[in-house]
């Protein structure tokens, strides 16, 4: 084994040159003023949502665009020629460069190549009377910082990795979403290492909360959930393997899905770790989004390119139509571990939507103590798979440029696991151990006659900066290979959130009304493996019910 190549003399300036280059793609009318991005920085509370708006950058089109339509809306509207891809486009670049400004969410700016690309597909609509190159015709999509995207880096928050060249191949999804017609414009912002909830790194910085500043934005697609919550993206693809996709979607205030392993390709994109872990746990590929409905496009769309044969870790299960939910659906719920118990505007979320899923007619099964596997040890089994690398591979990558580990790293562990390392012995154990977990699982969800099982993704809304900690509300579905969803659900509301406040129960981390006012609430809903299909049609009622009721 040869020794590591000395850290790199002066890692903050290759940061920093790294990081100005990017900057530089901006262009110069779509900067905002320094008044504005001054007050950025002196207010760690604001809410940041309008200034797309209000920033005069946009067209009234180009506003109409970004924030009436979802994905599928815009597909049909490109497909009959109602909108060009240009427009779309351009409408779409003006708003991921504000929201850049606003909370740091891009890693990558592609937006002179995204504009080729958009005159490729209207001119190619032109010349063939109204025909479409896919089903994504000239929609734009953002990426996730870890997919390759041919003639682009992907440095995934590494110092040492800005020294890599462009990537040379682009990711199997990549290639096809492409074939479909979609447009690539950003890649988005991601944690040091993609195991923390902070999407924070030495090169791009902190992604921030556009809701509240002050508040993380989950990871690590934290860079996805703002910009989409900025309106700068209408569909985002990210990777899932504790709540990856799920945690940013929650914080602000957007959707997401972790679909069941093996559905979506995930080769040919950049580990941040050590690849060949013979953990039961892998990390998936799900879309991000403002709409369900839009994951079926995604989903018909990537199995239509029957992806079992780009991918050999791919199931071949083409994508089955399932009717739209006609009957009463049985939900299961889940209010919590003693361990993290529900912040008030989190309970406040989970007792509304029982109620309003009772209120149509549905059925909610209460699920708790010994019904279902223990959530605080099910996630320290998780956190084991997840140290199964002896080499500690993220923590050589950061060693190799010399730079610090961000601060949210330390904030990971449980008690349980100081001193733990992994063997050959104990990885039989926890299979053991993880077989015994999904038995009782199937067992509850059969025995109920369940449909999905309603819970939390976290215990809290948002949180300030490097407070997150321990993913035991979304480690769970992955451990299983269950898919679910985030959906949100109201805000934080500190007169409305009173009534679920205990005064015996201790938060973590520490609750305090004023800190989370505003801040996006939701639910998690789970379905049952390789029904992800099923999944999304339920995911679509409970949408319905929130917006009926105005909760979404």
């Amino acid at each position: 084994m040869t020794d590591a190549p000395p850290p790199i003399a002066d890692w903050a300036s290759l940061a920093r040159s790294k990081r100005d280059s990017v900057a530089a793609k901006i262009p110069s009318a779509w900067l905002l003023p320094s008044a504005t991005t001054q007050a950025l920085h002196s207010s760690a509370t604001l809410n940041v949502l309008d200034i797309p708006r209000t920033s005069t950058i946009l067209t009234p089109k180009e506003l109409q665009i970004t924030e009436t339509h979802d994905a599928t809306a815009l597909v049909s509207l490109l497909s009959s020629g109602a909108l060009t891809s240009v427009e779309v486009v351009t409408a779409f670049c003006k708003r991921a460069a504000i929201a850049q400004q606003c909370v740091s969410c891009l890693t990558e700016i592609m937006f002179d190549e995204a504009l080729a690309r958009a005159r490729e597909c209207d001119e190619y609509f032109q010349r063939t009377g109204g025909k479409t190159l896919g089903p994504l015709h000239g929609l734009p999509i953002s990426l996730k910082d870890s997919f390759n995207v041919r003639g682009v880096q992907a440095t995934l928050g590494y110092v040492s990795f800005i020294a890599r060249p462009p990537a040379s191949t682009n990711s199997v999804l990549v290639d096809i979403l492409y074939a479909a017609g979609a447009v690539f414009y950003v890649k988005t912002n991601l944690p040091q290492t993609m195991m923390t909830a902070d999407s924070h790194n030495n090169i791009f910085g902190r992604t921030l909360n556009p809701h509240k500043l002050s508040l993380t934005a989950g990871g690590s697609t934290g860079g996805e959930a703002a910009l989409l919550a900025m309106r700068g993206s209408v569909l985002g693809v990210a990777t899932d393997i504790a709540g990856s996709n799920r945690i940013p979607a929650l914080c602000c205030g957007v959707s997401s899905l972790k679909p069941s392993a093996g559905r979506v390709p995930f080769v040919g994109g950049v580990p941040p770790g050590r690849l060949g872990s013979p953990g039961a746990i892998v990390p998936v590929i799900g879309p991000c989004g403002r709409s369900v409905r839009d994951y079926e496009l995604f989903f018909r769309t990537v199995m239509g390119a029957r992806p079992w044969e780009l991918d050999e870790n791919v199931i071949n299960v083409p994508w089955r139509s399932v009717q739209p939910v006609k009957e009463p659906l049985r939900f299961g719920l889940v209010r919590g571990c003693k361990e993290r118990p529900l912040h008030p505007p989190i309970a406040r979320a989970l007792h509304t939507a029982a109620t309003l899923l009772k209120a149509q007619g549905h059925t909610v099964v209460l699920l708790e103590g010994d019904r279902i596997p223990d959530l605080w040890k099910t996630t320290l089994l998780a956190l084991k798979y997840f140290m199964l690398d002896p080499q500690k591979t993220p923590f050589k990558h950061i060693q190799a440029s010399g730079e610090p580990a961000i601060p949210s790293i330390p904030t990971l562990g449980m008690p349980e696991l100081k001193g733990w390392t992994a063997s050959l012995d104990k990885l039989f154990d926890m299979n053991m151990e993880r077989a015994g977990i999904c038995r009782k699982w199937r067992e509850v969800v059969v025995e109920e006659k369940l449909d999905a099982v309603l819970g939390c993704g976290y215990q809290a809304t948002a949180v300030p900066h490097d407070t997150f900690g321990t993913p035991v509300y979304t480690a769970l579905q992955n451990l299983l290979n269950y898919p679910s969803g985030i959906l949100p659900i109201g805000k934080a509301n500190k007169e409305l959130d009173a009534p679920f406040f205990k005064s015996d129960v201790p938060y973590e981390p520490p609750y305090n009304p004023d800190t989370f006012e505003g801040a996006p609430a939701h639910v998690q809903i789970m379905g049952k493996p390789m029904m992800d299909e099923e999944l999304i049609e339920i995911m679509k009622v409970v949408e319905g019910v929130f917006k009926e009721n105005a909760q979404a």
